[in-house]
């Protein structure tokens, strides 16, 4: 665990999703995260709210991480599938952590980058 804690701090996410199969278009979110005890927890937009994203998962000592993104959609024309606001998603990030950056990748329904930067 103490090897964990060397990612313990607040970092920026920017998260760039390009526009989705099927015609729903691209974003880019830029919020907060935080790393306690190697758990990162970032907040997108007002959690239980349409247009949220909760980011949460365990970094390991090898800086990797298996990162779970769920909230509720927004305006559907930003939505993979055109799903209605307010309804549920939940996908998975594959990350890699170094001291002071990060990157991440989803890849389900729709391909989005995220970088992690340590503030």
């Amino acid at each position: 665990m103490a090897q964990t804690a060397s990612f313990d701090g607040t970092w920026s996410v920017t998260q760039e999703c390009e526009p989705a199969p099927g015609g729903a278009r691209g974003f880019k979110w830029t919020y907060d995260a935080t790393v306690k005890g190697g758990q990162l927890v970032g907040q997108y937009g007002t959690k239980d709210k349409p247009s949220s994203l909760t980011l949460i998962g365990q970094i390991k000592a090898d800086g990797s991480a298996m990162l779970r993104a769920s909230g509720l959609n927004g305006k559907s024309d930003y939505t993979a599938g055109f799903g209605q606001p307010g309804e549920k998603f939940s996908y998975p990030v594959e990350a890699r952590f170094e001291a002071k950056r990060g990157t991440g990748l989803r890849t389900k329904a729709r391909t989005c980058n995220f970088t992690f930067v340590k503030l």
